[in-house]
């Protein structure tokens, strides 16, 4: 028997600390696990020992290492939400509280694509201080994840919040073309057309590169007002990169114009 195995053995042996004994076998056995990549057993070893005491300082110390093993290792999100749970009870720091109230909201949002629980975690992460970069990310995707919803009013009002409030240029970007996107499928065209000039104006490089012109076409267009939309194509055919896409755009468009009630009477 090695002098590493003959200590162990004594270690485990001895007549007090037998918890203890077995959380730290049990997180050997999850190092050993990671050191060959075997992340899935990691994490239900860090789970035994959570589970042995929630209370216990090893729990603890389990839950931070499982919870990292499980969020970006094993993939194994739902463990990952567990054990930042735990964190978002017990830790005794505040700053850990948060990180780990801001994961669990993340993985709903991003992995899990629970939208229902993204809201309840974002909505429990805002109330908390955050750097405004932060606060703008966790709104916007509570935004978006009321939108993922079909809560439409309920995702309008989340990027009034946001656009009351002072943000760089490019997060208002973000929130401005999400919310006229969000008012397209409202069907609340009006305010929508309104929403992407003022994008067009306000932002003129990146909206130019995005093509946001094409939106406000379309927006015209599904308001059956054909002469606008074809004044925004033909504002952009100069420089786009496929101006023959624009002109068959403008020709179907200008089809659509004369066949309106009305529309032959006028024509000269």
């Amino acid at each position: 028997m090695s002098i590493w195995r003959a200590a162990l053995v004594i270690v485990l042996i001895g007549a007090s600390g037998c918890s203890f004994n077995m959380d730290w076998l049990l997180r050997y056995r999850a190092q050993k696990a990671i050191s060959r990549q075997d992340f899935l057993s990691a994490v239900a070893l860090f789970q035994k020992i959570v589970d042995r005491d929630h209370n216990s300082p090893a729990a603890l110390a389990a839950a931070r290492e499982g919870a990292t093993v499980a969020h970006l290792d094993a993939k194994n999100y739902a463990s990952a939400v567990q054990f930042y749970k735990l964190l978002v009870l017990r830790a005794p720091d505040a700053e850990e509280r948060k990180s780990a109230q801001k994961f669990i909201a993340q993985i709903h949002f991003d992995n899990l694509h629970d939208y229902d629980q993204a809201v309840v975690e974002y909505e429990k992460l805002l109330k908390l201080k955050h750097r405004p970069e932060e606060a703008f990310r966790y709104r916007l995707n509570l935004a978006k994840s009321q939108f993922n919803l079909n809560n439409i009013d309920q995702a309008l009002n989340e990027l009034d919040v946001i656009l009351s409030q002072s943000h760089s240029p490019d997060e208002l970007y973000e929130a401005r073309v999400l919310k006229a996107n969000t008012e397209v499928t409202a069907k609340k065209l009006p305010e929508a057309a309104v929403q992407w000039q003022a994008i067009l104006k306000d932002f003129p490089e990146k909206a130019a590169k995005e093509n946001v012109a094409l939106n406000l076409a379309v927006c015209y267009e599904e308001m059956r007002e054909f002469g606008k939309a074809i004044e925004v194509l033909e504002k952009m055919r100069e420089g786009y990169a496929q101006p023959e896409f624009l002109d068959l755009r403008i020709q179907r468009l200008r089809e659509r114009q004369e066949n309106l009630p009305g529309a032959k009477g006028l024509r000269r």
